[in-house]
């Protein structure tokens, strides 16, 4: 059994004179894996090719151990896609849709029927399923989607933008939807998206791609540990004049909103402690390491890549 949602090596695709991947070479562990890079990184189109949707220019590679360019019906049998687009047959219930998509995936029509109840009351749209697709709103599509990727019970999930264009309540409950796959149901992911956010909650593992290139990939904790030495931490009481206590005992300090960021050295924690400890204006709420958001990560990796 492979223990790797996908491999590719040298993978290249042009689109006419457009190179969209280059000679790309990377791995993805079985885990909730983030796929991030600007527009036009090559995201879709690596997606794609997984797939089978398109084929790609040269290199080689594997999903689940099945090679993309001889075995793409058994890709298809044991991986679930949830694309970006929206397919639109308006007259079609989503219980005929997503019955249709276990059809295709090869379940036979009581077996696709049953599933299909099954996975939109999963997904809930239980109430919504006799309803024509023409109905749904952005939400309720996507989540339709979402239950078409998931009729077949595959081992691995694609998901390209899931929360594109929903509303903060839907937008929680996909995300609240994915955290559930991965931990509750032991799927692996592959989850796209522009919104940084989302893929730090639901993500623990991250690849970033920019200019059809691997930008960087690995745990979502390696990329997120703050390298610069700095402590955080956080008081009840005003935070610049401490600021200014801590700067006169020779401390290197940045104020960052409601933070404190305090250049580590030796001794940095116990003047730290002996400041508050003095001040009775002043009660220590949080010090400890300074950490990173993935916006912070991705601005620095794939901006400075740009740039360069």
């Amino acid at each position: 059994m492979a223990t790797e949602a996908f491999k590719i090596s040298d993978l290249s695709k042009f689109y006419g004179p457009t190179l969209a991947l280059d000679k790309l070479s990377v791995s993805a562990p079985k885990r909730a894996v983030g796929l991030l890079g600007p527009n036009g990184a090559g995201k879709t189109t690596l997606i794609r090719i997984l797939m089978g949707i398109i084929r790609h220019s040269s290199g080689s590679g594997s999903v689940l151990g099945y090679d993309f360019c001889e075995s793409i019906q058994d890709i298809r049998d044991h991986v679930g896609y949830s694309p970006e687009f929206t397919p639109m047959i308006p007259d079609v219930s989503a219980m005929k849709y997503v019955t249709f998509m276990g059809k295709l995936s090869g379940l036979g029509a009581v077996e696709a029927a049953q599933r299909a109840h099954d996975t939109l009351h999963y997904v809930g749209l239980a109430e919504e399923r006799y309803r024509p697709l023409r109905e749904f709103s952005t939400g309720m599509m996507q989540k339709c989607k979402l239950a078409a990727a998931l009729v077949h019970d595959p081992d691995l999930v694609i998901l390209d933008e899931p929360t594109d264009g929903l509303d903060p309540t839907g937008r929680q409950q996909m995300l609240e939807l994915i955290e559930r796959l991965y931990k509750d149901e032991g799927k692996s992911l592959i989850v796209s998206s522009h919104l940084l956010f989302d893929v730090e909650r639901v993500c623990d593992w991250v690849m970033v791609l920019g200019r059809g290139q691997l930008v960087t990939s690995g745990e979502m904790s390696n990329l997120l540990a703050d390298t610069s030495g700095m402590l955080r931490l956080k008081i009840s009481g005003d935070p610049v004049s401490f600021s200014r206590k801590l700067t006169a005992k020779g401390l290197e300090v940045e104020i960052d909103g409601p933070f404190l960021d305090v250049k580590r050295t030796n001794g940095t924690e116990m003047t730290i402690l002996e400041e508050v400890n003095r001040d009775p204006t002043v009660s220590l709420r949080y010090l400890g390491s300074r950490t990173r958001t993935l916006e912070d990560v991705f601005i620095s990796m794939v901006e400075g890549r740009e740039l360069g």
